[in-house]
């Protein structure tokens, strides 16, 4: 689906309108930068995303736009469009998530100096075999992970990028999230962990399991996990990796996966 679609099938110009009226006529101005979620797929960037359009203060942009890969004006157009949104909703910046914008930080900070940016990491024998249930190709999988986060960490300074590992996330988030909020520049906000309470539909209309991680449902199936409440989803790849996967992950990316903390041996 292009941007121009994604655009037409989200966006509402005459309700978006008067909302934007609305808020503007309340005092309501976009008075901070944007705030980007991105990192290799299946890495908790959906979850985030929830979790900060949870504030009282951030829309969160409703779809991924790969804004980056068009061009200047629709990077512009896109921009106008989310702050009217913003302000339509009473909110005061905007959060978009888009994974792939990972390989896009260069544009990113050319269109958005002041931007910040969280790099969301995972467990990479997670993301692994979770993408190959989405692509059925496990080194695809791997791949993607080695590529994607390489780019990342180019530009991790703590100041505009900060990195998160998605475990972090799940199991500490009375500690971590406050952290993301001081990054961002915002003050913590108990709601936020209520994101669930309001559903969202990113990936499908769909509120329900459908009962499958793959395949024709795979959109569905994420769709429903975004509208859960916070869990755990870490160590999956103990029962779902076979053998012989496990010495490919090894010959391909075991110095990152120590380098991110996750091992300190090969012994896994």
């Amino acid at each position: 689906m292009g941007l121009t679609t994604k655009i037409l099938k989200n966006e509402s110009p005459v309700r978006g309108f008067w909302a934007y009226l609305r808020g503007r006529m309340a005092g309501c101005r976009v008075d901070a930068p944007p705030i980007f979620v991105l990192g290799c797929g299946h890495s908790g960037t959906s979850v985030l995303l929830r979790l900060l359009g949870a504030h009282s203060r951030i829309y969160g942009v409703p779809y991924e736009s790969r804004v980056f890969m068009h061009s200047a004006f629709k990077q512009w157009l896109t921009g106008k469009i989310w702050n009217r949104d913003a302000i339509g909703q009473r909110k005061h910046r905007w959060v978009e998530k888009t994974p792939a914008h990972v390989r896009e930080l260069a544009a990113v900070f050319k269109r958005y100096p002041d931007a910040k940016v969280v790099f969301m990491i995972r467990d990479g024998r997670d993301v692994a075999v979770s993408l190959r249930k989405r692509f059925g190709d496990f080194e695809k999988g791997l791949k993607r992970w080695l590529d994607d986060n390489r780019d990342g960490l180019e530009w991790v300074d703590g100041k505009r990028v900060m990195m998160l590992k998605y475990e972090d996330l799940v199991k500490n988030y009375e500690q971590v999230m406050p952290e993301v909020c001081r990054f961002i520049g915002e003050p913590f906000e108990e709601g936020m962990l209520a994101y669930h309470e309001q559903p969202a539909y990113v990936f499908s209309k769909n509120l329900k399991d459908p009962g499958a991680e793959s395949g024709k449902d795979h959109k569905h199936y994420r769709n429903w996990q975004i509208n859960q409440k916070l869990f755990d989803g870490s160590g999956k790849w103990k029962t779902e990796m076979t053998e012989a996967e496990k010495v490919r992950f090894k010959e391909a990316a075991q110095d990152l996966l120590v380098q991110f903390g996750y091992v300190d041996s090969a012994d896994w």
